[in-house]
């Protein structure tokens, strides 16, 4: 059992490897589908070795001469290590999952979202093979992902936000994103912090203790519905009172993400979904109280330190739950 065990990390750390080499090749046009299937390929040969490093009495070679599945391999040791694996199995699914789907990929450009699940994947691999079988890829081959190329990097988070690329996707791809958005919101359930994906921006920072969070955004078709999902979510709502907690907010992030209605936008929408609308003297006295509320309204300066200078007004859509109060929505 230790040589085969041997044999299994050896040629384990031989496919991830492989799977980084071919990645990192500046021309290679089947590139994610290669890369994919060396990866899996590697964390099936190093679950195997843990199994029969730490569960001997688990047969991983069947009578017939088969060895156990990776689905089987990976279940088994997520149910062994508990929570601190979770992570690592949701993020394996995901390149699982493209992997034996790939064929319905074809048509479409994932490379922004592939090679975040890919790139944490080869994070949690020497992480796995530095706990469980102290054996540390990044001295033993000196190897530090920067990949260069000719065009600016692609965030996951620039790739999502770009609605036309979503919209002129397939149903699989689509389906595929969703699938990620579900397996970061079932381990936030869960209590698990760890992202699936490489982390791209932190969002929120509490002042008074600082951590980074991973964040994945859900585009409808709607651009007023899209949703923003953080590992470590500080919950509560904007206010003056100078005894609330106090955390920091890039101030061009909030009229990306929160603040996004113009004025005019707003009216529009009333017309649309209110029966007994009317731009008269009632809207507008409901309008001037909703300024004063930080959670609808907020101005935008042109010098945002001094706070001085022309500005304009933008508003939340938590707005329309105030203006629910006071109009009927149509039928």
């Amino acid at each position: 059992m230790s040589a085969i065990k041997e044999s299994l990390l050896e040629n384990s750390k031989s496919a991830i490897i492989a799977g980084i080499e071919i990645h990192n090749k500046p021309i290679f046009s089947y590139r994610y589908e290669i890369t994919s299937i060396l990866i899996i390929n590697a964390w099936e040969l190093l679950l195997k070795a843990y199994i029969a490093e730490y569960n001997p009495e688990v047969r991983i070679i069947k009578k017939d001469g088969t060895t156990k599945p990776f689905e089987e391999c990976l279940h088994f040791v997520s149910s062994k290590i508990g929570n601190s694996f979770r992570t690592t199995e949701e993020n394996l699914n995901k390149i699982y999952e493209f992997r034996c789907n790939v064929i319905h990929f074809y048509k479409d450009n994932l490379d922004a979202v592939l090679y975040s699940l890919l790139h944490k994947s080869v994070y949690f691999y020497n992480d796995f093979l530095k706990k469980y079988f102290n054996n540390d890829l990044a001295e033993e081959t000196n190897l530090i992902l920067l990949p260069i190329g000719f065009k600016p990097f692609v965030s996951p988070i620039d790739f999502l936000n770009k609605e036309s690329i979503l919209n002129e996707s397939s149903s699989s791809v689509q389906n595929f994103i969703k699938s990620i958005i579900y397996s970061t919101e079932k381990l936030n359930k869960e209590g698990i912090e760890e992202s699936i994906l490489t982390g791209f921006n932190v969002s929120v920072v509490n002042e008074n203790r600082v951590k980074n969070a991973d964040i994945i955004a859900a585009i409808t078709k709607d651009s007023s519905k899209a949703s923003i999902f953080v590992n470590k979510v500080i919950e509560g709502k904007l206010s003056n009172d100078i005894d609330a907690q106090k955390i920091s907010i890039e101030e061009e992030s909030l009229f990306k993400t929160i603040y996004t209605l113009k004025y005019n936008q707003v009216t529009n929408k009333c017309r649309e979904i209110y029966s007994d609308f009317k731009q008269g003297t009632k809207f507008n006295k409901i309008m001037k109280s909703i300024k004063d509320n930080p959670d609808f309204h907020k101005k935008r300066y042109l010098d945002i330190v001094s706070k001085s200078g022309s500005g304009q007004d933008f508003y939340s859509n938590k707005i329309f739950e105030e203006l629910n109060k006071n109009y009927t929505l149509k039928s």
